[in-house]
């Protein structure tokens, strides 16, 4: 999808919603139609606008949304809701789609959080551990070795002294500790490793370990399988214990699936290639839709919120 120059504004975004609604209620009214044409046709933002959230409507298909009946005249109007045999269908797919990975956590974590939730724990050696959001760990330790696996989400260690050797597993990342306070972060689209300080030897898929140092910030891109480490100050690793994100180079895709664990709800990018912007920035975890949209104009894109827990960047 290509910008306009003349990016749509929310409002405008809300009118052409508002037109799609309209056309959907009365598809075969001409008026109706011509009404909807000619305000498409009196301004280059009106049919940029209207572009973007036809391609969101294909993108959501026939999920439900607000729909007004008309009045007469007297009449105020009525909002109500239409739930199509697609709308039950996407529904229950999401629930589906929700529900067993929670199953799936349930069963094999032993310590675990909610959306929106962190939990500090401490583990069996007396490491202490702070549970990001919508996380789940699993603690599995030996005579020879302390290994906790990360099943979703991310963490932040502190070590405890111990000779035994302190590692984290991540899907198919290893993080091992060498007297260290760090953060792991398992994702849909990346996984990274933060140090706070001490040293941390990373490795991925069973090749050779890269060895962090305090402020290293190691990233690797699922897809592609290419990490990168980039240096930061020490006490920005983590910094969303403190309700903040810091972000580095980090794509808009991935980033919706770390908002996402921290405010209900689905957030879609009807963009692959807005999706694929990358992003560097700080930003308030205390108000997801204030981030989302600061992470998202840069790039000219825009949030709808289509229904309470589903947001389309347009």
């Amino acid at each position: 999808m290509e910008h306009s120059d003349k990016p749509a504004d929310d409002a405008l975004l809300r009118e052409a919603s508002d037109w799609k609604l309209r056309l959907d209620e009365a598809p075969r009214d001409p008026a109706l139609r011509r009404a909807c044409a000619d305000w498409r046709a009196r301004d280059e933002r009106h049919e940029n606008a209207w572009r973007r959230v036809s391609e969101a409507w294909a993108l959501i298909g026939d999920l439900p949304v607000q729909r007004q009946r008309w009045p007469g005249h007297g009449e105020a109007p009525v909002r109500h809701r239409r739930w199509p045999r697609g709308a039950a269908l996407a529904l229950a797919a999401c629930l589906l789609l929700a529900l067993m990975p929670a199953a799936w956590r349930y069963w094999q974590a032993d310590y675990r959080t909610g959306v929106g939730q962190t939990l500090a724990v401490t583990l069996s050696d007396g490491s202490a551990v702070v549970l990001g959001a919508d996380s789940a760990l699993a603690e599995a330790f030996s005579d020879g070795e302390r290994r906790v696996r990360l099943l979703r989400g991310e963490a932040f260690f502190e070590v405890a002294a111990d000779p035994r050797p302190f590692l984290v597993v991540a899907d198919e990342v290893r993080a091992r500790d060498i007297g260290t306070a760090f953060s792991v972060r398992e994702g849909d689209g990346s996984y990274g490793v933060g140090v706070s300080h001490g040293e941390v030897a990373v490795s991925y898929r069973g090749g050779r370990a890269r060895h962090l140092l305090p402020g290293d910030q190691w990233a690797l891109d699922r897809a592609s399988g290419a990490a990168r480490v980039q240096r930061s100050a020490p006490d920005r690793v983590a910094v969303w214990r403190q309700g903040r994100l810091f972000v580095q180079d980090r794509t808009l895709a991935d980033l919706a699936d770390t908002l996402e664990r921290h405010a209900r709800g689905y957030i879609l990018i009807a963009d692959g290639a807005l999706a694929a912007r990358r992003v560097t920035g700080s930003y308030d975890l205390t108000d997801v839709d204030a981030a989302l949209a600061a992470m998202v104009q840069p790039h000219g894109g825009r949030v709808l919120r289509i229904t309470p827990l589903l947001r389309i960047v347009l």
